[in-house]
């Protein structure tokens, strides 16, 4: 059995449905976009594995409001779809099964009510019905366990009643199984040999003595002390192991870092939740996986638990990009909005329809930063590391900071567009997708915007690219290319100063060269400079605009950027 979708209606600021993937789910987005708020409709749905203490309960900020806390609705629906249920997870879950979602699936369906006194009315609806009859052995059937984002792993494994260790050594140790016997039997043989040594033999004695002339000498007001090393019982024994580790020998958990600190307590329940018979389905609900984690230990946690090798169901938010893209597309879940105000929605990349060959490509190329994507307001989409440098600087010279408008410039390192524009459009990702490349039209050919029909003068590749165009997909190509560009509309001085940073004798001669002649010959010139050293010659640049050189920005460049950040210029 696996959790297929949780659904919300009026729950926060959710009032959608979230697809996830199995056996890992990766839900990712901006700040405040309902990640968490997910993560504790599931909670809600659920029962927390370590018992009724871990237990979320409903509160009057879980209905939504107006955003001054004020509840705008008296009521909220939380629903999950189990699917995948095997014959004895389908008699478990009799009164939750819903024929009308097809074999093997399952809901179940939580309203609350908010009531006069501030009081709340909770009930269960389960499968297709629309009576709250649902049996608690069916709703018991799925437990989780739930990590928040600040964490502290080394707590959490230390000996006591909470150490996760006590669930996993009870499952490996049934109590038909001679394991435990053995355990107390070594605890209850150390106990013996305590009393063979005469240190300790003496010291139980003082602390007796002290403790009898505490109450006075009477024995009844007096109690009894020992000194052992634990109570002889099983519960009581693994309560009080502990775990460690380290890179040469296992170490205290307080002489470790953090992120190796978080790997150990992940490993602990995994085996612990792989073990445990009494639910059909365990989640494993995890905030921020990649906490204290440099990315290649990111990389790594995240094939772990995209791997078969554990049974449990494991749904993780993230605003890591590393973690992001390690996972893949097909594991993403993305919860965005596309504008302030606007309902947030939610987008399960792998029910976009795209076809193998583009899913491939997008796993491969998927890198970190082109899966921050994922977390933005708008996009960017560029073919090179030229416009991912000086695209942001020619923004801020708009005064249109991307930042401050979450955008992102996303080089894909050519002109492999298609794949990722796939990601934008109706019912995919709801923020703009803004396309920026070359016309590069062969030697000689006209400006293509002079023509009537200047697609005719485009490029085969040019020509496909603006075919991209969708709803919120917007195709900006250049007269030439982006250079060229950028000389033409009347920044040559400014790119010569640059191009001296790198070529300063190429930089001196030109000097003569431009001077007089129109923009466009400019751009010639300056272009056949420049088009060996593109990098190079665009860290100059933008080193050159982060001091006082200004820039005019050509027309598609400034057409692109307000594409993407949602805010057209006040004269187009």
């Amino acid at each position: 059995m696996r959790l297929a979708s949780v659904r919300s209606q009026d729950f926060r600021n959710l009032s959608e449905t979230v697809e996830l993937d199995h056996p890992l789910a990766v839900v990712v987005g901006e700040n405040n976009a309902g990640k968490s708020n997910l993560i504790d409709a599931i909670r809600l749905l659920t029962f927390p594995q370590a018992g009724p203490r871990h237990r979320l309960w409903i509160s009057d900020k879980d209905f939504a409001h107006d955003g001054r806390g004020d509840p705008v609705v008296d009521a909220f629906e939380l629903e999950a779809v189990f699917a995948d249920l095997s014959p004895a997870e389908e008699t478990r879950m009799v009164t939750c099964l819903a024929p009308s979602l097809g074999d093997g699936m399952a809901r179940l369906r939580m309203r609350a009510a908010l009531e006069p006194a501030g009081r709340f009315d909770v009930q269960w609806f389960g499968g297709d019905s629309s009576n709250p009859e649902v049996e608690r052995w069916a709703r018991t059937a799925i437990t989780h366990t739930y990590l928040p984002p600040l964490r502290d792993a080394g707590r959490d494994l230390r000996p006591g009643r909470e150490n996760r260790l006590v669930g996993l050594l009870s499952a490996l140790a049934p109590e038909d199984a001679g394991d435990r016997e053995r355990i107390e039997e070594i605890i209850r043989q150390a106990n013996s040999d305590l009393d063979t040594v005469k240190a300790v033999v003496e010291a139980r004695d003082q602390v007796q003595c002290g403790l009898r002339e505490m109450g006075g000498g009477s024995r009844r007001l007096s109690q009894l002390s020992d000194l052992v090393f634990a109570d002889p019982r099983f519960d009581r024994i693994v309560g009080t192991l502990r775990a460690r580790a380290g890179h040469l020998v296992p170490l205290e958990l307080d002489e470790n870092g953090l992120g190796y600190n978080n790997l150990l307590y992940m490993a602990v329940l995994l085996a612990s939740m792989d073990t445990e018979t009494d639910s059909a389905l365990h989640l494993l609900l995890v905030e921020e996986p990649e906490a204290h984690l440099h990315p290649q230990l990111q990389d790594l946690l995240m094939r772990y638990l995209e791997s078969s090798e554990h049974a449990s169901h494991v749904v993780a938010t993230s605003h890591s990009p590393n973690f992001a893209s390690a996972a893949g597309v097909k594991r993403a879940t993305v919860l965005a909005r596309r504008g302030d105000g606007d309902a947030i929605v939610a987008r399960a990349l792998k029910s976009f329809g795209l076809d193998d060959a583009a899913l491939a490509h997008l796993r491969r190329f998927l890198d970190v930063t082109k899966a921050a994507l994922l977390f933005a307001r708008g996009v960017i989409l560029v073919e090179g590391v030229a416009e991912q440098l000086l695209i942001p600087a020619l923004a801020h010279e708009l005064n249109r900071p991307l930042p401050t408008y979450g955008v992102t410039v996303v080089n894909v390192g050519g002109l492999a567009f298609r794949p990722f524009a796939e990601l934008f459009g109706k019912n995919r990702l709801p923020y703009p997708c803004a396309i920026v490349s070359d016309t590069d039209p062969p030697a000689g050919t006209p400006n293509p915007a002079d023509l009537d029909d200047g697609d005719a003068m485009l490029s085969a590749s040019a020509r496909a690219i603006a075919e991209l165009e969708l709803e919120n997909v917007s195709v900006h190509l250049a007269r030439k290319t982006f250079e060229w560009d950028l000389a033409a509309a009347g920044n040559a001085e400014v790119m010569r100063g640059a191009l001296a940073l790198i070529k300063p004798r190429v930089a001196g001669a030109l000097e003569r060269s431009l001077s007089g002649e129109e923009p466009d010959v400019q751009a010639d010139l300056l272009y056949e400079k420049i088009r060996d050293v593109k990098g190079p010659f665009a860290q100059a640049l933008a080193q050159a605009m982060d001091g006082s050189a200004r820039v005019s920005v050509p027309g598609y460049i400034r057409e692109a950027i307000a594409f993407a950040t949602g805010d057209p210029f006040d004269n187009g």
